[in-house]
C-alpha cells in the first residue's frame, strides 16, 4: 500500500509543483521548488524535513538482548536506555541486508530505525527468541532539523539542545508526547510525535523557526546532503542481500565497516564476512563539468575500473559529484578518470572526472546556544 506520512497535509500545501518521491511505501515531497536551494539552506540556516517514512520496528521481550546480540554487527546489549548505536544486519552469507540504528527503549525493548524495510527477516529472527516484533512506522511522525541554527531552534521550542549524538529523550511537551533524538548523519536533531499530533508539531516548529528562516526540505535535498557526506543508502545506491546465502553487498565495499564491532563475535553472518575478500572501495567522483552521471561506467584509459552510484550537482561545492565503487587497487585520490554515461539514457561523450576521498563535505555544525 502507498501511504501518506502524518505531515502530508502540511507538505502538500507547500509542494506547489506537486513533485513527490517514494520512500519505502510512503509519498514524500521530492522538493518544495528548488532542491539545491533547500540543501544549501541546511548548510547556511536550518531546514525541516519529513522523515516519518523511515521504517521502525519495536522489539520487546525477556530475550530481546540475546536477539539483538545475534542479529546486529554491534552489541546493543551494552547500551543504556536513552542511547543508540548504528549497526548492520547480515545474511548468513555475509552480505549486507540492512543498515540502521538500534535505540534502547528500556531493558527489555529496542527500536530499529532504518531507511529500508526488512520486516520478514527481523520478525523471523525475533520469533526464534520469543521476542515480539511490531512495525510501528505508522504510529508516529518524525521531523529532522538540520543546519547551523538547528540547536537554537530546538532551544526556542523549549527543549535542551545539549543532547549527545545517538542519544534520545522522551517527555511531555505542551500536551504532546515527544521524543527528541540525534539519530541522523547530518549533525541535526529529530522530533518524533504520535501520528495524530503531527500537524500540531509541524505548526509549532514552523512558527518557532521563522526568526531562523526555517526552510522545508524535500527528499532530493536530503539526498544531496547524503552524497556530500559520503553516505550510501539502500535502494538508492545498492540493493541489500535478498536471500539468506547472499554474499553481497559487502560492508567494506560500501564504506560501512565502521558499523561492525570487531570484538562482537556472535552476530549472524560473521564467519562469511571474515572470509570475504573485498575488491572494491567506495570513493567520491568529482566531475570536471556541471553534469553528473549516475550508475555509469568509470574508465581509467580503456579499462573499466568501477561505476558511479547516486550523482548530483552540489551547489556547496559548485561541482557535479557522485558516490562510486572502484577497484581497490585503482582507488587513488586525485586519479583522473572518465565516466561514460549509459548511451540509452544520456547519449553524450565521456565526462572527465577525478577520484576523491569521502566525505566531500563535513556535516553542518549547529551554532551552540
Amino acid at each position: 500500500m502507498i501511504c501518506a506520512t502524518p505531515f502530508h497535509a502540511r507538505t502538500a500545501e507547500r509542494n506547489r509543483a506537486n513533485r513527490w518521491a517514494m520512500r519505502n511505501r510512503f509519498t514524500v515531497a521530492s522538493d518544495f521548488g528548488d532542491a539545491a536551494a533547500e540543501a544549501m539552506a541546511a548548510r547556511m540556516r536550518v531546514v525541516v524535513s519529513d522523515i516519518s517514512w523511515r521504517w521502525r520496528m519495536q522489539l520487546e521481550g525477556a530475550r530481546v538482548r540475546d536477539l539483538a546480540q545475534r542479529l546486529f554487527t554491534r552489541d546493543p546489549g551494552t547500551l543504556q536506555p536513552g542511547t543508540s548505536a548504528k549497526a548492520l544486519w547480515l545474511s548468513d552469507g555475509g552480505g549486507v541486508r540492512g543498515a540502521g540504528l538500534i535505540a534502547r527503549i528500556d531493558m527489555q525493548a529496542f527500536q530499529l530505525v532504518s531507511a529500508c524495510e526488512d520486516a520478514r527477516w527481523i520478525a523471523d529472527a525475533a520469533a526464534l527468541f520469543g521476542v515480539e516484533a511490531r512495525d510501528v512506522t505508522e504510529d508516529a511522525g518524525g521531523l529532522a532539523l538540520i543546519g547551523p541554527y538547528a540547536a537554537r531552534l530546538i532551544a526556542t521550542l523549549g527543549f535542551d539542545p545539549a543532547l549527545e549524538p545517538l542519544a534520545f529523550r522522551t517527555f511531555t511537551w505542551r500536551g504532546l508526547d515527544i521524543t527528541l533524538s540525534r539519530f541522523g548523519e547530518h549533525n541535526g536533531y529529530e522530533l518524533w510525535c504520535k501520528a495524530d499530533d503531527a500537524l500540531l508539531l509541524w505548526d509549532r516548529v514552523e512558527k518557532a523557526g521563522m526568526p531562523f528562516a526555517l526552510t522545508a526540505a524535500g527528499a532530493e535535498a536530503m539526498d544531496i546532503l547524503d552524497i556530500e557526506s559520503g553516505v550510501p543508502r539502500p535502494v538508492r545506491d545498492y540493493d541489500g542481500a535478498s536471500s539468506p546465502n547472499s554474499a553481497e553487498p559487502l560492508a567494506a565495499e560500501l564504506r560501512l565497516s565502521s558499523l561492525i564491532d570487531a570484538e562482537h563475535i556472535s552476530f549472524n553472518g560473521r564467519p562469511a564476512l571474515l572470509a570475504a575478500r573485498p575488491g572494491r572501495k567506495l570513493v567520491g567522483i568529482v566531475f570536471e563539468g556541471d553534469v553528473p552521471s549516475a550508475f555509469a561506467a568509470i574508465l581509467a584509459g580503456e579499462t573499466q575500473i568501477g561505476r558511479t552510484l547516486s550523482a548530483v550537482y552540489s551547489h556547496a561545492l559548485r561541482r557535479a559529484i557522485a558516490l562510486a565503487q572502484v577497484d581497490e587497487d585503482k582507488a587513488h585520490a586525485g586519479a583522473a578518470v572518465h565516466v561514460v554515461p549509459p548511451a540509452a539514457r544520456n547519449p553524450c561523450p565521456p565526462l572527465a572526472a577525478r577520484i576523491v576521498d569521502l566525505p566531500f563535505l563535513a556535516p553542518p555544525d549547529p551554532i551552540e546556544t
